[in-house]
Parts: structure tokens; sequence; C-alpha cells
């Protein structure tokens, strides 16, 4: 009885023991197929973070489509923007007369076709004459405008002078302080032949613009223009904004202008002459860089450098196959950072 126990005893432990080793082999089997999923899973994750890692640093490497590209002196380019008298955007100019700066050259005006700023909701945008603004997509001859900023001066007469030798007309934009000073220069250049805009009575950035409303810039305008007709006994509505008219002139500014009556005028070329007092021939190389295209109005300034480069200017551009023009307000040319068809 005793061995008969024993005995099953014995059969019961062998089949425990297999169960066990059937368990630990079907875990065993398990494991192992566990492990070689979390490899496969591991890999592919790894696969995808490097595709993702790559395609990132050839996102860093381009340029995105949407970034300005900056090609007029920059800025506007820029303005300037001095060149707010067109490259990165440079700092907002002191508070002081300085000569204009030039704005981003994201800012430049482009002579390609685009949707003009207003809009049918707008003031209709015509010439004082009435007649329909001419867009400088329409310009489809080699054509340069060359104006001077910041005078009448010293300079005045000699820059003319240059002119009247190559049988060139321009168009100037006047400080009201300087017209006080030499309004004789003023009234000899309007004899010649040449044209004189507006250029703000004081040029002082923050009188013009810190407050971020349009009164004051409008207000200085109107003064100017009434000192203008006192001076010259003549009507003028064409202003040039100091500093030019991006970033500080928004729409709503924009809107106070046309209400106003006047017109506006940038650039497309910065020569940032008032920058190279020492280096006169860095001026003609802004301008080589810059020009371009069937319209070019070159941003210059009455100052000494400029009398020395200017007969180069003429020269190299006359080189270049462009004819020059003056500002005509029966034919008025739209040239504004913001493409607005009713300045």
């Amino acid at each position: 009885m005793e061995k008969q126990r024993k005995q099953g005893n014995k059969r019961r432990s062998k089949i425990t023991l297999r169960r066990v080793n059937t368990f630990l082999a079907a875990a065993v089997v398990v494991l192992a197929a566990l492990s070689v999923y979390t490899a496969s899973t591991h890999s592919t994750t790894k696969g995808d973070k490097t595709v993702s890692s790559t395609a990132l640093g050839s996102n860093r490497s381009q340029p995105s489509s949407s970034s300005p590209v900056h090609t007029a002196g920059t800025a506007q380019e820029q303005e300037s923007s001095g060149s707010p008298s067109a490259g990165e955007p440079k700092a907002t100019p002191e508070p002081t007369h300085q000569p204009d700066q030039a704005p981003p050259a994201s800012n430049s005006i482009s002579t390609a076709t685009e949707p003009p700023a207003s809009s049918s909701t707008n003031v209709q945008a015509t010439s004082p004459s009435g007649l329909q603004p001419v867009l400088p997509s329409s310009v489809k001859t080699k054509t340069v405008y060359l104006t001077f900023d910041d005078g009448p001066s010293r300079y005045s007469d000699q820059i003319a002078a240059i002119l009247a030798k190559n049988d060139i007309h321009a168009t100037f934009f006047a400080i009201g302080g300087n017209l006080k000073k030499y309004p004789k220069q003023v009234n000899r250049l309007l004899k010649a032949g040449h044209y004189v805009g507006l250029h703000s009575m004081s040029h002082d950035y923050n009188k013009l613009y810190k407050s971020g409303s349009s009164a004051n810039f409008i207000e200085e305008f109107k003064q100017e223009q009434t000192l203008f007709k006192k001076i010259t006994g003549r009507d003028v509505d064409l202003i040039r904004a100091p500093y030019g008219s991006a970033p500080q002139i928004d729409k709503q500014f924009r809107d106070d202008i046309v209400n106003a009556g006047f017109k506006l005028w940038d650039w497309t070329v910065d020569s940032e002459d008032w920058s190279y007092k020492n280096h006169p021939e860095k001026v003609i190389g802004q301008i080589k860089r810059q020009v371009h295209g069937n319209l070019n109005v070159i941003l210059m300034h009455e100052t000494k450098q400029t009398v020395q480069v200017l007969p180069q200017v003429i020269a190299y551009l006359n080189h270049k196959g462009y004819a020059f023009a003056v500002y005509k307000p029966e034919q008025h040319l739209v040239v504004n950072f913001a493409h607005d068809d009713r300045l």
C-alpha cells in the first residue's frame, strides 16, 4: 500500500514538473516575441526621428519663400528708409534733423503690376488736373527721376549748374526753415524748370510721428505750403515725408494725407549720399547696385559729396540708356512704399 502511494506521488510530481516546464517554455516564447516587437518598434521610431530631423535641417538651411528680399539699398530697402531720406530695416532715426534714411528694402517700390492699396471706398485717385495717376508698371521706357532733399541750401546753385550743363530737370524737396534762409535759390530752381515739392517745416521725427497721429504732420505741411506760396507765388501739393512713408505712416495716416489734398513721393533708389561725407565714390556704388528696370526715382540730398559725385551719376545713367524726367503735377506718377494710388 505504502509502495503504491509513493508511486502515485512520484507520477504526480512528474506531471506537475512537466506542466511547470511547459509554462516556463511558453513564457520564454512570449518574452522572446515581446522583445522582438519592442526592438522593431524602437527601430521604426528612431528612423522617423531621423527623417524629421533631416527635414527640419533642410527648412533651416533654406529661406522661407515669404521672407522679404532686400534689394534696394535698403530700406526703404527698405522706410529707411534720409533711407527714411532701399537691407535689413534700420533703427528708427533719432528725433533730430537728419537726412532721410532708407526704409526696409521690403518696402522698396516695385515697378511690377500689383493691386493698389486703395479701394472703392477711398478717395478717387486723380492727378491735380483730374487725370488718372500714372502707375509705375505703365512706364515702358527707361526713365530716371533725380530727386534732392533738404534744400534749398548753399549747394542748390552748384547742383542746378551741373543739371543745366547736362540739360536735365530734377525734382527737389524743400524744408520750410531752409525756404526762409534761401528764398532766392528756390526761385532760381523754379525758373530753371525744376520742380520743388515740400519736405515739412521741421524735419523732426518726434514732432511729425511720435504721437501716432497725423495732426502735426498735416499741420507742418500746410504751414510749409503757405510759406512756399508766399515765397514763390506758386501752389504745390507734392510732399516727401521725412524719413520716408514707411513704417511710420499707416492706412489711417495716408487717408488723412489724401483728405488734406497732398500727393506723396518716396523713392526706389537710395544713394545714401548723406552718409558718405568723405567717400563720394561710394555714392555712385550705391546707385549702380540699385538702379534697374524702366523706372527709377533716386533719392539724394543737397550735400557737398552729392555735388562732387553728381556728374558721375549722370554719366552712368546716360551710359545705361536712361532718359531723365522731372515731376509734372498733370502727369502724377504714383511713387510710394504702400503702392497707394491715391497719393
